[in-house]
């Protein structure tokens, strides 16, 4: 296919309305989001681990969602790009690479910085909106993570009058967890 094609054929499917609406409103631009994701996992693909890094914490301060993938990419960029790859001669803190790991750390820190700066003040506020842990973990959906293992062990325990440990509240049963009866 001729290049001029090819990029018609981009500009069609990306600016397609129905898929802007559909992702870009109710999904709240996580096209956008994976593509971030994407920039993070293709840097770590080329080697680039610094690049990895900075792409994965802009990734994050756009929205908390991805912080379940943080400990994989803190873990690998950790241990791939701070320490050497050759066995440790003593112990592993002696193969620890402090020039790759302090442009690392500095670059995530200001990113933080720069996007929780102007919040500096209202840090407390801040992370109880993005991790509202006082009106429960999870919705009455099922979603397709942690909390939805949870929910789902929630009402194993809760109508299999397992509750030895988290007693039954009295009056009608629902199907709500535990945290979310009034």
């Amino acid at each position: 296919m001729e290049p001029q094609r090819r990029w018609l054929l981009v500009f069609v499917t990306v600016l397609n309305p129905g898929l802007l609406i559909v992702d870009h409103i109710h999904f709240q631009y996580n096209g956008f989001l994976l593509g971030l994701l994407l920039l993070a996992i293709a840097e770590v693909h080329r080697g680039n681990d610094l690049l990895a890094g900075i792409w994965f914490a802009i990734l994050l301060n756009f929205k908390h969602i991805f912080v379940y993938l943080a400990p994989t990419f803190f873990l690998y960029l950790l241990l791939h790009h701070c320490f050497s790859e050759r066995p440790p001669a003593k112990s592993l803190l002696s193969s620890f690479r402090t020039r790759n790991f302090l442009p690392l750390g500095t670059s995530v820190v200001a990113i933080f910085a720069l996007s929780f700066g102007p919040f500096a003040t209202q840090i407390p506020q801040v992370l109880s909106r993005l991790f509202p842990f006082k009106r429960g973990l999870c919705h009455a959906y099922w979603a397709a993570n942690f909390w939805a293992l949870y929910t789902f062990a929630d009402r194993i325990l809760y109508y299999g009058e397992l509750s030895c440990l988290l007693p039954t509240p009295p009056g009608p049963r629902h199907h709500f967890p535990r945290h979310l009866q009034s």
